[in-house]
């Protein structure tokens, strides 16, 4: 063979090689790229062989009871392990019709789950049939999971920000520490105003479900029927579907605020759910939904005194009770309260970019005086107040304003003032507001409105 002739062979072998290289380097590039992404990925045929699937989604088959081709020495039919597989949006996909996002049960031997699925048709043939269709899939407790933490629905604090060296704080929040890491739902009591939401948030942080959303719900802010629906979630015809905060906080924690504000009814039914480890939305009785969720609730009442009476669900209480917290009130920890006024003072100068202002010694016995019936709550209204409106660099004794002598007759319907040291002389609590200025609620909810304050 000429010399040219095989220079000009071995050219074209080089050319060929390069690019079966480049496509190789390519497809194992892909590969990479979909074994990585969040999403279960299938190839299936029109007979339900799959031709491929990505990392996530082998993994999916496998904990189903899928046997891999190697297994078998034929690709998986998910005819064998999808029950309803004919039912499924795969199954139209090969007569043309695409889906997208669309929320699919898929039912097995193993269980049943729960996805948001796409599925898009590929290639034809000469008579127009679909050939293939590419299966995009994701868990829905995964997407609850993105959506919780975009959303903000993580823990804002952590055990060790809770501010408190004395003996009585030390142990509680120790004693959080250890339930934390227990798998127990968790009842914390205390009077309002102690920290029981930050201590709800430090023992999500610090429990195995740090990672699942943190989900939260007052209990005394709707009426049964709504604090049903936003529990549960509800079903309104074909079209209009809503999950609960019960759905949302799936591997994660649900906080259930003023816990004993929630109807008995309610309570027997979210007891229910929990034992069976799955629930339904208002509506779709004919529909469970798997949840796996740890129930941290708060209480400002004896919660067990409330259920001997009859007034609180005893089926829920048995769930909520196996670990109990009690916050100690801020009288009784006068001795935390130099530490947790300075860091609070320090806290504002920091969130607003001001100068720290100091507090001296005799402003500090004069705050460990008085009995905080708001507690930690109202400490830092009391402080938020003496801050903004103390001219220089050191808040002194008269610039704290206790509000211990507010009366009704003092003109709080007119000046903002006044209603506000009301307030702060309340600790922000509604109820203890109503008696200090004997009105109703009511009628305070609208001057909180007028005043454009947070009800609490």
């Amino acid at each position: 063979m000429p010399q040219d002739a095989i220079i000009a062979l071995l050219l074209t072998m080089k050319t060929a090689l390069e690019a079966h290289l480049s496509e190789a380097i390519r497809i194992k590039a892909e590969e990479a790229i979909l074994d990585a992404t969040t999403f279960a990925v299938y190839h299936v045929l029109p007979g339900g062989e799959v031709a491929y699937t990505n990392k996530l989604g082998k993994e999916r088959l496998t904990r189903i009871g899928a046997k891999q081709e190697h297994e078998t020495g034929k690709r998986l039919n998910l005819n064998d392990v999808i029950l309803n597989y004919q039912h499924t949006p795969i199954y139209k996909g090969f007569r043309g019709i695409p889906s997208y996002n669309q929320e699919v049960t898929w039912i097995t031997q193993v269980k049943t789950y729960e996805d948001i699925t796409t599925v898009v048709p590929l290639e034809r043939d000469e008579e127009q049939n679909v050939r293939s269709v590419v299966v995009v899939s994701m868990p829905i407790e995964d997407l609850r999971t993105l959506v919780a933490h975009a959303a903000g629905y993580t823990a804002k604090y952590s055990l060790s920000s809770m501010v408190g060296s004395g003996a009585a704080f030390a142990s509680v929040r120790e004693k959080a520490g250890r339930v934390a890491r227990n798998k127990h739902h968790v009842l914390i009591q205390g009077e309002a105003g102690t920290g029981k939401q930050r201590m709800a948030h430090g023992i999500h942080q610090a429990s195995n479900r740090a990672a699942g959303p943190l989900i939260s719900l007052r209990c005394g802010d709707a009426t049964p029927e709504l604090l049903e629906q936003e529990l549960f979630g509800i079903v309104q015809g074909t079209e209009v579907s809503h999950q609960g905060r019960l759905e949302l906080a799936s591997g994660g924690t649900l906080f259930l605020d003023e816990i004993e504000k929630m109807p008995k009814p309610i309570a027997d039914e979210l007891a229910a759910a929990l034992q069976a480890g799955k629930t339904h939305r208002l509506g779709e009785k004919d529909v469970e939904r798997t949840i796996d969720v740890r129930i941290v609730a708060a209480c400002d009442s004896d919660l067990k005194r409330l259920t001997e009476r009859g007034l609180f669900s005893k089926a829920f209480y048995e769930i909520i009770s196996k670990s109990v917290i009690r916050v100690p009130s801020l009288r009784s920890r006068r001795e935390d309260i130099p530490e947790l006024a300075r860091h609070i003072i320090s806290e504002l100068a920091e969130q607003h970019q001001m100068p720290k202002k100091e507090l001296p010694d005799e402003t500090v016995d004069v705050l460990r005086q008085y009995d905080w019936p708001g507690n930690i709550k109202q400490l830092q209204s009391v402080l938020e107040y003496a801050f903004f409106n103390t001219k220089g660099d050191v808040i002194g004794p008269k610039d704290i304003s206790l509000m211990g002598d507010v009366k009704p007759d003092n003109k709080w319907k007119e000046d903002r003032d006044v209603f506000l040291r009301a307030w702060q002389a309340a600790g922000g609590n509604v109820s203890r507001l109503a008696n200090l200025l004997n009105v109703s609620r009511v009628t305070l909810y609208r001057y909180l409105k007028k005043y454009n304050l947070e009800k609490k």
